[in-house]
């Protein structure tokens, strides 16, 4: 058995365009036959929740650089998580903001 931590973020953590595309993914995704939403991005593994959604870690675990349509500030939460041995992000809707992250407010 191995133990992990999940952060939890604010949405408002994340540039406005990024989130809303993220949205958009997850709005269009199908359900496979047992229900679950599979959501298709093409470096991140997502996973809706009713509030926001988790995104895992793994991309940084791979090594990987930073993917053109991966902002920098997004990066630096999915690096910071992982350092930390955080396996899973919940980017909340309803999540305070951190005074130490930039907020990017809906407009």
């Amino acid at each position: 058995m191995r133990r992990t931590t999940i952060f939890v973020c604010s949405t408002a953590h994340l540039p406005v365009a990024e989130r809303e595309e993220i949205d958009r993914i997850i709005a269009n995704s199908p359900r496979n036959a047992g229900g679950r939403i599979e959501v298709a991005h093409p470096d991140l593994i997502i996973e809706p929740h009713g509030y926001g959604f988790f995104v895992h870690t793994e991309v940084v675990m791979r090594g990987d650089e930073r993917a053109s349509h991966i902002s920098p500030e997004f990066w630096a939460i999915l690096t910071a998580a992982f350092e930390s041995d955080a396996s899973w992000i919940l980017f909340d809707r309803d999540e305070p903001s951190m005074p130490d992250l930039p907020v990017f407010p809906n407009p």
